[in-house]
């Protein structure tokens, strides 16, 4: 019997699911990628794993490599009314069982491929607990290439490369975090947060502004930012207009920690994702190129290695020790007027072109995570969706 320990990280995800869905034109070879899925399971064994509650930690038998993958008919739907249908596209296949996750009675992985009147849709969910957008999609791209015969390199999973908690002490985690500015989480504003998810945060509901090649391809050049900060400004932008009596903000972006800090190899399977700060009381009321290059400024400071590492052992150290505090506000975050903006990109995983041997899908899905803002391409050369959830979507669409 193996077993793995999860990470801080990682219980933090517990509860969530991550997932995909690809609709495509020429429907894949189910049986190719059945078989292709036991070389996944060979080479990700933890992904018939169980969780184990008492000890957070997943279990699995080498002997037990039976991963999830089913076919189902939806030839009542065409590939036009998948795509219509949205964030309802996840209504076609019943949800992962994450409550079964969580009591060690269901795994890791699912997937189902699900048969169109002119081609197919594949769904994958999987436990977020076990991996962040980085592992979740390279896993799906591993499969892809395993299905066309081609040779992959398995990612590495073992013992988490985060900083033991206690290379801090709890007097000093204390001073750091203070020192830093982290907002305590007082009774009150625990209360406000957990309001503030329950009537905006935890809805589904998005809304999505999309952004031409053109438009991105301008704005990168006159402020000399990249693509994520350019569109980070444009949703920044977005919001302001919109909001009464708020001219800055705090901007959060979510980071691949892999390779940016020391003992976190690029090749790391699990979770390994966390936002930075890329500016705070960043004022929205400049152009959008100048306030793409303030944000690309801020994302440059943020991940120097040294200030990375020296964030993630105070995270990792104060949710130890229990202390009441956080980088961000969160609280803020999924207010009616919120000042505080946190932006996942999702646009490097490049799962618009997941190609099982029949070409790019016609449309792929995001997850629906309800990350504030996220950024999006759901087909091969096409605009960039900016998608707005929960709270800041009731916002954005004004």
């Amino acid at each position: 019997m193996n077993e793995y320990q999860l990470s801080r990280l990682d219980i933090f995800c517990l509860g969530m699911t991550i997932k995909g869905a690809w609709a495509y034109s020429e429907a894949p070879d189910y049986e190719r990628m059945k078989n292709a899925l036991a070389d996944i399971a060979r080479a990700y064994p933890f992904l018939s794993g169980r969780y184990r509650m008492n000890g957070k930690t997943l279990a699995w038998d080498d002997g037990d490599r039976a991963l999830p993958f089913s076919r189902a008919d939806l030839r009542e739907l065409s590939v036009a009314d998948v795509i219509a249908k949205g964030d309802d596209v996840w209504s076609l296949v019943p949800p992962y069982d994450i409550k079964g996750f969580r009591n060690g009675s269901a795994g890791v992985f699912s997937a189902v491929l699900a048969d169109l009147k002119d081609g197919a849709i594949l769904f994958v969910q999987c436990a977020h607990a076990l991996m962040d957008g980085d592992s979740f999609y390279g896993l799906v791209q591993d499969w892809a290439a395993a299905t066309k015969g081609q040779a992959f390199r398995p990612r590495s999973f073992g013992g988490s490369p985060l900083p033991l908690p206690e290379s801090i002490s709890r007097e000093e985690t204390t001073r750091l975090v203070v020192e830093k500015g982290w907002i305590r989480i007082s009774p009150w504003k625990m209360l406000k947060m957990v309001l503030g998810l329950a009537l905006r945060g935890s809805s589904k509901k998005t809304f999505r502004l999309e952004c031409s090649q053109e438009e991105i391809t301008r704005l990168k050049k006159d402020s000399g930012a990249g693509t994520n900060a350019v569109l980070s400004a444009i949703a920044v932008k977005h919001l302001a207009a919109r909001l009464k009596g708020r001219d800055s903000f705090t901007i959060l972006l979510v980071a691949d920690l892999r390779g940016r800090m020391e003992g976190v190899e690029e090749g790391f399977f699990g979770n390994m994702s966390q936002p930075v700060v890329a500016g705070r009381h960043i004022n929205a009321g400049c152009g959008t190129e100048e306030l793409a290059a303030m944000i690309e400024k801020g994302a440059r400071t943020a991940l120097e290695p040294s200030k990375v590492s020296d964030n993630v052992r105070l995270y990792v150290s104060a949710s130890h020790y229990g202390l009441p505090y956080f980088f961000f506000d969160a609280a803020d975050m999924n207010s009616g007027n919120p000042g505080t903006l946190y932006i996942n990109n999702q646009l490097k995983f490049r799962a618009c072109e997941l190609d099982w041997g029949t070409g790019f899908p016609a449309y792929a899905f995001p997850n629906d995570l309800t990350d504030m803002i996220k950024f999006w391409q759901p087909t091969a050369g096409g605009p960039v969706q900016i998608i707005f959830a929960g709270a800041a979507a009731s916002i954005a669409a004004r």
